[in-house]
Parts: C-alpha cells; sequence; structure tokens
C-alpha cells in the first residue's frame, strides 16, 4: 500500500465518523453542561473528555457501524454511493473493526477516567442500544413505520443532552422546556430530511415513515415541532431558566430562515449537501452564541 492508498484509508476511517455530526453532541452537551454548572470552563477538561467519549469517539463508532450496514443499499443512492464504504475507500471489515473499536474506548474511558460515572455510562448506553436497533438486523427500526423516527431522532438527543447534565449533576432533573427546544429542534429536522430518501425508501421496499405517511403529514408534523421549539426557548428565557438576552439568538436564527425555504418546501428535492452544510453550520454559531451569552 502505497502513501496515496494509506493517506486515502486514513481520511476515509475519518469520514466514517461523520465529524459535522459530533456537533449534534457537542452543542446538546454544551447547553447541558452550561445549565448545570454555570461555570462550565472551571471543569472544561472533564467536559472535554465526556465529550470525546460520547462524540467522536461513541458516534464516531455508531455512525460507522450505521454505514457498515447499509453500504450495499449506499452503492444504488445518488448520493451515498460516494461515502467510503460503497465507493472502496475503506473495506467492510475494516470499517467494522473500526466501529467496535470506537465504541470500546468510549466505554473504557468513560468507566476510568470519568469518576466511574454511573449515570453517563447508562446515557453512553442508552445511545447505543437505540442505534443497535435502530441500524442492526433483526431489528431495523429505521425500516417501520414510527418506530423509525422516535428512534432515529427522538430518543437520541435526549441522551446526548443528558451526557453533558450528568457530568457536573448525578440526576435527570434537568428544565424540560430545554429539552423540548434541543429534542424538539433535531427531530423537527430529521423529518424533513428523511423526506429526501423518500424514493431511496421505496426502491428498497422500505416500511418506514416516509414511504407509509404522506409527505404534507410529515411535513406539517416538522413545521408544529420546529414551532413548539421555538416557543419552549422563548419560555425558558421568560421564566427565568435562561436570561432573557438569550431571545437575541431566537431573533438571529429567525433571519436565517429564507436559507432554509426551499428545503421546508420541497424536502424531497433539496440539495443534501448544501442543507447539511448548512444546517451544522447554524447549530455550531448556535451554540457558541450560548457560550458567549453565559459568559458575558
Amino acid at each position: 500500500m502505497n502513501n496515496n492508498e494509506i493517506r486515502e484509508k486514513i481520511f476515509g476511517l475519518i469520514e466514517l465518523t461523520r465529524p459535522a455530526e459530533w456537533s449534534k453532541t457537542f452543542g446538546n452537551m454544551v447547553i447541558a453542561a452550561l445549565l448545570a454548572k454555570k461555570m462550565l470552563f472551571e471543569d472544561w477538561l472533564t467536559f472535554i473528555i465526556a465529550f470525546i467519549t460520547a462524540g467522536p469517539l461513541l458516534w464516531g463508532g455508531l455512525y460507522t457501524l450505521n454505514d457498515w450496514t447499509d453500504y450495499k443499499n449506499d452503492k444504488l443512492h445518488k448520493i451515498k454511493k460516494d461515502r467510503p464504504i460503497p465507493s472502496g475507500k475503506v473495506k467492510p471489515t475494516e470499517a467494522l473493526f473500526f466501529a467496535l473499536t470506537l465504541i470500546t474506548m468510549s466505554f473504557f474511558i468513560s468507566y476510568f477516567h470519568l469518576k466511574n460515572n454511573v449515570l453517563f455510562t447508562i446515557c453512553l448506553t442508552a445511545m447505543l442500544i437505540n442505534q443497535t436497533l435502530y441500524t442492526m438486523y433483526p431489528f431495523n427500526l429505521k425500516k417501520v413505520v414510527v418506530l423509525d423516527l422516535i428512534s432515529g431522532s427522538l430518543i437520541n438527543p435526549v441522551f446526548r443532552f443528558f451526557a453533558g447534565w450528568v457530568i457536573f449533576k448525578q440526576d435527570f432533573n434537568a428544565p424540560l422546556p430545554i429539552i423540548i427546544f434541543v429534542v424538539g429542534l433535531q427531530f423537527s429536522g430529521y423529518l424533513l430530511y428523511r423526506l429526501s430518501s423518500k424514493e431511496h425508501e421505496q426502491k428498497l421496499g422500505y416500511k418506514s415513515s416516509v414511504v407509509i405517511l404522506s409527505e404534507n403529514s410529515i411535513k406539517l408534523t416538522s413545521y408544529i415541532v420546529t414551532s413548539i421549539s421555538g416557543l419552549s426557548f422563548v419560555y425558558a428565557c421568560i421564566i427565568g431558566i435562561l436570561p432573557l438576552k438569550f431571545l437575541l439568538l431566537v431573533i438571529l436564527s429567525l433571519l436565517a430562515f429564507p436559507l432554509y425555504y426551499d428545503a421546508l418546501v420541497n424536502p424531497t428535492k433539496m440539495n443534501l449537501k448544501k442543507v447539511y452544510k448548512l444546517t451544522y453550520l447554524h447549530y455550531i454559531l448556535f451554540i457558541f452564541g450560548f457560550i458567549l451569552l453565559s459568559y458575558f
């Protein structure tokens, strides 16, 4: 194997972990940690270790595992065919070994370097079990109507959030409006993302929500959940969970609405790569705004 092949292999393995999607874990954990411990940067090392454990390691492994289970179907997808396994950059056996290694490392660090934090390990375990049910045979919840939506983006955001909360507070008693905001925002986006795969899933014979349910009902659900999520954040500011100055984040986010218009109106035809970049950039900026407002 020459240097170019080695380089391609390394970049392929990194790509399998989907670094852009770590922003969901990072963002959820930051919001939770700042609510649980006002001066997060006093324990910045604890937070960074927890994020690496839950994000790059656990979710990097789970994303890789997902691509391993789907690589034959991904070869038939107009965009996913370029992913590392179906494109041939990484062999399926290499991807499986890599996934299991990352997941094992996440639990190793959780046990030995986070003061045996049982609740944090519970969060990791819940995400592992849920994603296994979502991805792996014989469960394959991603092919089952309604359950695909619940498993795909209702359960995981909750435990991403609490992974940040429990490293500073040994309970699950976080403010409900913030949980609704975090979960609702990611769930509504996931609904529209799934609609972009409708044609592909029909060809594969899936009985998933986007195949069985009407496009309008899924779009309407996404719009309603987005509204509830935003109102929950506003409510959290009004009742004092967050200072009123955090409403600035809502105003700035609304200014970005025109950028999402095409994807919201016609999600089955959305430009996935463009929307991906826009969504993750928006969330990262939101999180850094959240951090800045927490300290100034």
